[in-house]
């Protein structure tokens, strides 16, 4: 008997019942994966840009919990770059402009600071001090396009594009780049910046040094907190996202619907097919390999309807950053978090398909063809 044959003939057999099946895992994984994707593309997006940096801590204003409302005092990075533990130290001043019905995030960079170096220039140069100059991420290139326009304009200064940049962080491919002191002139913040980044020497990274060198900085600068790279993003990003907890707890429940759906198609095809499995039995086939024909065609309904689920989901965190305006976010599809999805629902594939079948091949097939 042509396996594959048997699989594809018996999935077909009952068109609707798989299709329904089918539509149901879809709508799991693309659920889990929404839930679970927007947190995890936000948190990524923040990652990659404070990972290639080699960012290990940053200052903002004590007690502050929106990231945008925070203000220090720019001149902290130059007194913080003269520590010993201190590879460098940059200020930066975030603002967020409205760009059509998008946030485009603004961002004030000192003219030299290493904050540059993790974003490659495409075309341009850099934007000189003094010369209401700016530079945008290729995104924010593509839309400013559209619009047949090559400036920006914030709280009715008037900033010229002179460079296009690419960057590895979604976030920043949709921001712009402008002198610090520039910014600050034009949103009437004159010494002021958003956070301080901190990238210290290999030597000092140890938890103890960290530890020691964010009480001395705090201890030295009053009204500021000294906070890790990864606690930053993670405390930040909770305002933006469903809490993780919430989203994990919603995936988990969505999986096991998912996973009693399956199994309700599998113990009804099975126990339709109790002859016939008696039959086989009777004629000398094993168990296991009744068992793989089962496990087989639960797997090829779970794959299709896995496919289908991690693009729907793909589709769908883009369309969950388009309802928000958030175009500084793309959707990502993190490998590691997908593939933990699939694997949940093919696991829960291979035990609703073997259960009803051990159950059916464990009864008398003598029986079971007269009962029938």
């Amino acid at each position: 008997m042509d396996i594959a044959y048997f699989i594809i003939k018996d999935i077909f057999r009952k068109k609707l019942r798989v299709c329904l099946t089918i539509v149901g895992i879809s709508i799991g994984i693309c659920v889990c994966i929404i839930m679970l994707g927007v947190g995890e593309s936000i948190k990524n997006s923040f990652q990659d840009a404070y990972s290639k940096r080699q960012i290990d801590l940053i200052i903002q204003e004590k007690e502050q919990l929106s990231i945008l409302l925070s203000r220090v005092n720019a001149g902290i990075a130059p007194q913080v770059k003269n520590n010993a533990a201190v590879e460098d130290s940059s200020a930066t001043l975030l603002y967020i402009h409205k760009f059509k019905n998008s946030a485009v995030p603004v961002f004030g960079w000192e003219p030299d600071s290493f904050l540059f170096d993790a974003v490659e220039i495409t075309s341009g140069r850099r934007p000189v001090l003094n010369k209401k100059e700016a530079m945008v991420g290729q995104a924010l290139m593509r839309s400013l396009k559209k619009e047949n326009t090559q400036q920006i304009k914030i709280k009715g200064v008037i900033f010229d594009i002179v460079g296009e940049y690419k960057s590895t962080s979604p976030f920043e491919q949709y921001a712009a780049v402008i002198p610090m002191a520039d910014l600050q002139t034009a949103i009437h913040e004159e010494g002021k910046a958003s956070f301080i980044n901190i990238r210290l020497k290999p030597a000092f990274r140890t938890d103890a040094a960290i530890e020691d060198i964010s009480k001395e900085i705090e201890g030295n600068t009053p009204f500021v907190s000294v906070m890790r790279a990864d606690v930053f993003i993670a405390e930040k990003t909770r305002f933006i996202v469903v809490g993780e907890k919430f989203s994990l707890l919603i995936s988990i429940i969505t999986i096991i619907a998912v996973a009693l759906g399956l199994a309700n198609t599998m113990v009804t095809s099975t126990f339709e097919k109790r002859k016939f499995l008696a039959i086989l039995l009777a004629l000398g086939w094993q168990k296991m390999e009744i068992a793989a024909l089962f496990v087989c065609e639960s797997l090829v309904v779970s794959l299709i309807g896995g496919a289908i689920g991690i693009f729907l989901g793909f589709k769908g965190t883009a369309y969950v950053f388009g309802l928000t305006s958030i175009q500084a976010f793309v959707p990502v599809l993190d490998v590691v978090m997908i593939s933990k999805i699939v694997a949940m629902v093919l696991g829960s594939a291979v035990f609703a398909a073997i259960v009803p079948t051990w159950i059916t091949l464990n009864s008398n097939p003598i029986e079971v063809i007269r009962g029938e």
